[in-house]
């Protein structure tokens, strides 16, 4: 499964000549995010002639520049259905500008932006780890000590993933359909899906969840249509069921699910969640190895568990604006 982020071109000729905008905006200044793969669509037809590059110069090779290509495809002809510059943001990506190679003074600036620059606070694993026992009054001095408390923290994730969604794990993704082919493959790391729509040109149309009975007695499975229902396989392997099958290979799936949290093992720094989980992190895992080294500090840590968990849940919410309508009623006399 291809994932990526997109990004509608069109080209506009204005008073001072023809410019770029993205997404609807005029030469929209760019924040790229490493390991990130963003598709520049160049479907509509006002791209034609207006190829989108790349280069660490304002302006490209108009600009005394060259083009930069680490990380970039191309497909189709601009102006055409389906044509796209794609990109794939590195860790060693410089900060870069987007133009196109015909004209001059179209495009914009695309900097890059590493997850980490914005953090100030932030724990390792082996902080936490140390920080649970310290509460369990114990002292970190075997490397046994440091794999239990791994292993109790990757299953600490787990018991997170079956208490519902956190917003911080929540990633969406746009998918390619296959016509002809029902079932579209996800990665391992999926957890949930949530909401999925089909993207038809620049339409999205809700797409209806259905349970796996409901999918079973469902009397044909090879009829070709624009896709109205779907069922999530949540396997080992997971795997998205449409139907209808996908009449046309120019949809394309797009939806928003819960990746599984990063596990312990494979955390060489700081941990995967934001900052306000930390404190909840801390303490569940104290609360786990008390379990293991000191029950008679069990209820303790897991009462406070719980409360930096529910405090945590709490702020992790989106938030929407509270309505209230009144109810009137009229007194008949």
């Amino acid at each position: 499964m291809s994932l990526y982020t997109e990004f509608e071109v069109t080209v506009v000729s204005t008073g001072d000549g023809n410019r770029y905008y993205i997404n609807g905006v005029r030469q929209k200044r760019l924040s790229l995010t490493e390991g990130t793969t963003y598709r520049f669509s160049q479907s509509d037809s006002s791209n034609s002639g207006h190829p989108l590059r790349f280069s660490t110069t304002v302006d490209g090779t108009h600009g005394s520049g060259t083009e930069y290509t680490t990380g970039v495809t191309t497909s189709g002809t601009p102006g055409s259905s389906g044509a796209y510059t794609q990109i794939s943001i590195a860790s060693n990506t410089p900060d870069l500008a987007y133009y196109c190679s015909v004209h001059s003074g179209m495009g914009s600036d695309a900097s890059i932006v590493a997850g980490s620059r914005f953090t100030q606070f932030n724990l390792d694993v082996g902080e936490v780890i140390e920080e649970a026992y310290e509460r369990c009054g114990i002292e970190v001095r075997t490397g046994y000590e440091v794999k239990t408390a791994r292993r109790s923290l990757n299953l600490m994730f787990s018991e997170w993933a079956n208490r519902g969604v956190n917003l911080w794990t929540v990633r969406s993704a746009l998918v390619d359909l296959v016509q002809g082919t029902s079932s579209v493959s996800v990665d391992a790391s999926v957890v949930d899906l949530l909401e999925v729509v089909l993207r038809r040109g620049t339409t999205d149309i809700e797409i209806t969840r259905i349970s796996r009975g409901e999918y079973a007695t469902l009397p044909d499975k090879t009829t070709q249509g624009r896709p109205s229902q779907f069922y999530f396989d949540r396997q080992i392997s997971p795997t998205i069921n449409l139907w209808s099958v996908p009449e046309n290979s120019t949809d394309k799936l797009f939806f928003y699910y819960v990746q599984r949290i990063e596990d312990a093992d494979s955390m060489s720094g700081h941990a995967d969640l934001p900052f306000r989980f930390y404190p909840c992190m801390v303490a569940g895992l104290a609360y786990y190895l008390s379990m293991k080294r000191s029950p008679d500090r069990i209820q303790l840590l897991k009462s406070v568990y719980e409360e930096e968990f529910q405090r945590a849940s709490d702020e992790d919410q989106d938030r929407v604006p509270l309505k209230l309508q009144p109810s009137i009623q009229y007194l008949r006399v």
